[in-house]
């Protein structure tokens, strides 16, 4: 006979019946000589102690999941704390930052006044020398030159000028100008 007839029947193929015939098997096997088969059974033989241990699995249930539950809201009490006190340190830095630059900003003023103030006395020093020390030598410059042109004029030793000549004016003179 061919194989193919064999596992053929009535024109059906075997092969699903040969699978489930192989499941009911494992299960039946399962049942019968595995621990968790052996519990089952007992289950089904004794409903009562179903009820008991379902009632135990969900007190089991209950009681981890408030432990897990405690120890979530510890953590998110942590975490939240732990935010805060960055936050508080964070804006403890910025109000430090700000105190400091407050600070510099406060000397970099004293600093500028200083140095306006020192740069006014050094121009107030600077045109009182021009007047007292400056002024009087070139006035006496100017009286030399005056003399010594009188004189070459007395002796007949001057050149004609073609453009007037005269001093500046002492007032009319800054210093730097």
């Amino acid at each position: 006979m061919d194989d193919r007839k064999i596992f053929r029947r009535n024109g059906s193929n075997v092969w699903p019946y040969i699978l489930v015939g192989s499941a009911i098997g494992g299960a039946v096997g399962y049942l019968l000589k595995s621990e968790s088969g052996r519990k089952i059974r007992r289950s089904v033989a004794h409903p009562d102690e179903l009820a008991d241990n379902v009632d135990q699995a969900r007190n089991f249930i209950e009681r981890n999941a408030r432990v897990v539950t405690d120890q979530v809201h510890r953590f998110m009490g942590k975490a939240k704390s732990s935010i805060e006190e960055g936050q508080y340190a964070y804006r403890e830095a910025g109000q430090q930052y700000r105190t400091r630059a407050r600070r510099i900003e406060n000397k970099n003023r004293e600093i500028t006044a200083d140095v306006h103030d020192t740069v006014d006395k050094i121009s107030g020093a600077a045109a009182g020398v021009e007047q007292s020390i400056l002024d009087p030598i070139c006035e006496m410059g100017a009286m030399f030159r005056g003399f010594e042109r009188g004189i070459k004029a007395l002796l007949g030793k001057t050149r004609e000028r073609s453009t007037p000549e005269g001093p500046i004016p002492i007032r009319d003179r800054m210093m730097g100008s």
